[in-house]
C-alpha cells in the first residue's frame, strides 16, 4: 500500500464485518489509526484480532468501543472516547445499514422506523458529533454508505431506499455548509456485494447470483475490498477536491423496473 492515510486518525462504525471490515482492514494498510465500532462485540474483536496481526510496519494503531451507532447517546460517548484516546478526527466512515424488503403499502411502522434508524440516523448521529472537532481540527472527510437502491428507488425495497437516498442528501448538505471549514462529505452507492449475508441469500432465490447480477452495470457482484479501496481514496488526500458527491460503484442498471 502507498501509506494514503498515514498520520490519519479514522472513526469506522459497523466495522465488524462485511464492507465495513474490509474498510477496517484497507484503512489500517494505508496507514491510518483506527477507532472502531460494531455492536456485535464478538465480531468486533474478531475483526481487531485481524487487524492487529496484519498491521506490523503499516504504522496503524487499533481500538474499539461497541454499541449501538443508532443510539445517539451511544455514539456521542463512542465519539468522545476517540477523542480522548488520539486527540483529533481526521476520517469518519458511516458504514451502519440495513434492509427489510417489502412493498410501500404492506411496510409497517415498526419496519420503516428500523430501517430508517439503523440506516439514516444512524450516519446523521455519528456525522453531527464529528463535525466541530473536524471544524477545529482544520477540516476532515466523511464517507457514508449509500446504496443505487437510493438513486431512483428500488422495488420492494422502499424503506430502505428511502433511507439511503436520505444518506445521500445528508452528505450533500454536510458539505455545503462545511466546505470552508475544510470538511468534504461523500457517499458512496457499492451495488449488490459479495458479503456472506447477501451470498446466503442468493442461494435461496431462483437463479442464484447469476440472475442477480444480470442487470449490474458489470454483471458481478462487487467485492467488498473494491468497494474499500474508494472509500480509501476518497478519505484521503488525493480526492482533496471531491465533495458533495455519491460515487456510483456497481449499481443496478435498471433498479427502477419491478420484476415481470
Amino acid at each position: 500500500m502507498s501509506g494514503l492515510l498515514r498520520d490519519k486518525v479514522a472513526f469506522i462504525t459497523g466495522a465488524g464485518a462485511g464492507i465495513g471490515a474490509a474498510v477496517a482492514e484497507r484503512f489500517a494498510a494505508e496507514g491510518a489509526t483506527l477507532w472502531l465500532n460494531d455492536r456485535d462485540h464478538e465480531t468486533l474483536a474478531t475483526t481487531i484480532d485481524h487487524l492487529r496481526s496484519a498491521s506490523h510496519g503499516s504504522g496503524s494503531e487499533v481500538s474499539s468501543l461497541a454499541g449501538d451507532a443508532s443510539d445517539s447517546s451511544f455514539v456521542d460517548a463512542w465519539v468522545t472516547a476517540g477523542l480522548e484516546t488520539f486527540d483529533r478526527v481526521d476520517v469518519l466512515y458511516n458504514n451502519v445499514g440495513v434492509s427489510r424488503p417489502g412493498l410501500v403499502g404492506d411496510l409497517s411502522d415498526e419496519d420503516w422506523h428500523f430501517q430508517r434508524r439503523l440506516t439514516l440516523d444512524s450516519v446523521f448521529f455519528a456525522t453531527r458529533a464529528v463535525l466541530a472537532p473536524m471544524v477545529d481540527g482544520g477540516g476532515g472527510s466523511i464517507v457514508s454508505m449509500a446504496s443505487g437502491a437510493g438513486i431512483g428507488g428500488n422495488y420492494n425495497l422502499g424503506g430502505y431506499a428511502a433511507a439511503k437516498a436520505g444518506v445521500i442528501n445528508l452528505m450533500e448538505t454536510v458539505a455545503t455548509e462545511h466546505g470552508r471549514n475544510g470538511i468534504r462529505a461523500n457517499a458512496v452507492a457499492p451495488g449488490p456485494t459479495a458479503t456472506p449475508p447477501l451470498l446466503a441469500y442468493l442461494e435461496q432465490r431462483p437463479g442464484g447470483v447469476d440472475a442477480h447480477v444480470a442487470d449490474l452495470n458489470l454483471a458481478r457482484l462487487t467485492d467488498p475490498h473494491e468497494i474499500a479501496a474508494t472509500v480509501a481514496w476518497l478519505a484521503s488526500d488525493q480526492s482533496s477536491a471531491i465533495s458533495g458527491t455519491c460515487v456510483r460503484a456497481n449499481i443496478r442498471a435498471a433498479s427502477r423496473r419491478p420484476p415481470p
